[in-house]
């Protein structure tokens, strides 16, 4: 029987981040300042009504039903991936930046939002104790914000076209479920051993 290990399962979630915050930062914030021109001031209301009562409905969900939830997992990054790429793909053919703003919302509020919930439990099982999880934590806020800078620096340098700019979010928005789906596999793996160890 193969033993997970957990801490290097851990460092693959902190360069999932890495990864995917680099190409976020190269692209999002331009991409948003184009959006604020285009959107109303009802839009951003919508944007945050919605995002916060998806916060409050999956927030109260995970925290009852979060094993049964966490077995969906992996259906949940794939869909994310697969709306991804139909929301990235419509606004490059069609440029329509409304529609790219309230899809983005509801993709946002629906399943990534779940994903995040996920992401929560999954950093737990990877960290176990409470210093783990303290460790891993600064580790991300500090490998997000380095991260933020480079992506940010490397967008300013090169000066990237809108297309551009939607290309290198979609990859942020994505590479790091790939990752993601590698370390939940991982434990679901261990765990399943585990249960036929018993």
């Amino acid at each position: 029987m193969n033993k997970v290990n957990y801490r290097r399962l851990s460092n693959l979630m902190l360069l999932a981040n890495l990864i995917s915050t680099l190409f976020y930062s190269a692209s999002y914030p331009y991409i948003y300042a184009e959006l604020m021109k285009c959107v109303t001031q009802g839009y951003i209301g919508f944007e945050q009504i919605v995002s916060c009562v998806s916060t409050i409905i999956f927030g109260t969900l995970w925290n009852k039903y979060s094993s049964k939830l966490f077995s969906y997992y992996r259906q949940i990054l794939l869909l994310e991936i697969i709306f991804d790429i139909i929301l990235f793909a419509d606004v490059i053919i069609r440029n329509d930046l409304k529609f790219y703003f309230v899809l983005n919302v509801l993709i946002f509020a629906i399943i990534t939002r779940n994903l995040c919930c996920g992401n929560i439990k999954m950093r737990a099982k990877v960290n176990p104790t409470e210093e783990l999880r303290e460790r891993y934590d600064n580790n991300a806020n500090s490998i997000c914000s380095g991260a933020t800078i480079l992506g940010t620096a490397l967008a300013l340098v090169f000066s990237f076209n809108l297309r551009t700019l939607f290309v290198l979010a979609l990859i942020g928005n994505t590479i790091d479920n790939f990752f993601y789906l590698y370390i939940y596999n991982q434990i679901q793996k261990s765990e399943s051993e585990n249960d036929k160890s018993l």
